[in-house]
């Protein structure tokens, strides 16, 4: 009897067993085949990049077409001049030239929903183009404002600077998380800027490049080597979500001083010369820091922490510059997450949503009110 129950009580432990084990491996494949429809959910229809010798690449003028995302289905077009968005018009008081990436050209979101159109409709005074282009970091903004942007004359100039990527890209060939060659500057001890990597070649990042990513970069030598459990259990999808099993990988502010010198010296030097194009415009600069989804939706995160240290930074070094004005989006940002905005950000893609871009032209123009509303 008393080994009965005992057989009972075994096959008791072991269907639990088993049922667990068979819940957390379905759960483990659902996770992972969202994943990956996901990130292959991604499709742009071909034509709106084109290759450029002295900028690495482009938009194609007058080009329409479609992006669907897990996240989004929209429309881009590209107007005559090749930007998206209305062209220029003769009766705008003051004209603003907006000057970035993917986040500034409004990537996920239609062409009347941008902030920079945003910008346009709140205005009585002043009209705002946007020359955002996907994938540009400063140095190639710098070049855009030299060869095309001057051509518009405009009033002011704003340059919008990704926390995420844009100091990491412009000491780089290629683009963290793009495909094609880009120019780039070398800063010299002497404070000399060097161009390199022109014309630029119609190549494709090299296998070796392909392995670097922002993690790296920022945690260089200082990355913990994963433990055997963290390299067998981290993986796993259900893990990751959770967090657990991650290494540990906090910095603080002197290592984060160490990684980001150069970095911080050059994207001084590009601003520098931007500024002077702005002097020879007789336009206003301003620096405009937008941060990443991980610094607004998650605050302990190791991404959140070099951006939020890159944002301190910045606005020590641009204020000594007496020509440059700038505005932090970060931390308005992040508050509005705090106080109940949880959709500023597309949750798989990671772009500004359309609440994003209402949220960042409504910061923006508050602080332009007295110069174009």
């Amino acid at each position: 009897m008393a080994r009965s129950r005992k057989r009972h009580f075994l096959f008791a432990v072991f269907s639990v067993f088993l049922s667990g084990a068979a819940s957390l491996y379905i759960a483990e494949w659902c996770l992972s085949y969202q994943r990956h429809s996901i990130e292959r959910s991604d499709r742009l229809q071909p034509g709106m990049i084109l290759y450029d010798p002295r900028l690495g690449w482009r938009l194609n003028p007058n080009w329409r077409g479609s992006h669907q995302h897990h996240d989004f289905n929209v429309e881009y077009s590209i107007n005559r001049f090749g930007f998206r968005g209305r062209p220029p018009s003769d009766t705008a008081a003051r004209r603003y030239a907006v000057v970035g990436d993917s986040f500034s050209f409004g990537q996920g979101v239609g062409d009347d929903a941008t902030f920079v159109e945003l910008l346009n409709s709140a205005s009585g005074k002043a009209e705002f183009l946007n020359f955002g282009v996907p994938g540009y970091s400063t140095d190639q903004q710098y070049l855009l404002i030299r060869e095309r942007v001057k051509l518009f004359e405009p009033d002011g100039l704003l340059l919008v600077v990704y926390l995420g990527n844009d100091l990491f890209d412009n000491a780089r060939p290629f683009p963290l998380q793009g495909d094609h060659a880009k120019p780039y500057y070398r800063l010299h001890p002497d404070g000399t800027l060097e161009l390199l990597n022109t014309p630029v070649p119609r190549e494709s990042m090299p296998a070796a490049a392909r392995t670097d990513n922002l993690t790296q970069l920022v945690l260089g030598e200082s990355q913990s080597p994963p433990t055997v459990l963290q390299r067998w259990l981290g993986d796993f999808e259900i893990t990751r979500r959770l967090g657990l099993f991650q290494p540990d990988d906090r910095v603080d502010d002197a290592g984060f001083a160490a990684r980001f010198s150069y970095h911080r010296a050059l994207f001084k030097a590009l601003i520098e010369r931007i500024s002077g194009s702005a002097r020879e415009l007789q336009a206003a600069l301003t620096v405009v820091l937008l941060p990443g989804r991980s610094y607004v939706d998650n605050p302990a995160s190791v991404s959140a922490g070099y951006q939020d240290f890159l944002r301190r930074s910045l606005l020590s070094d641009l204020s000594s510059m007496a020509d440059v004005e700038t505005i932090d989006l970060a931390v308005a940002l992040r508050e509005a997450r705090d106080k109940g905005n949880d959709e500023l950000y597309y949750p798989n893609e990671g772009h500004l949503s359309p609440q994003g871009h209402v949220l960042v032209a409504r910061l923006l123009g508050e602080r332009l009110a007295k110069k174009v509303f």
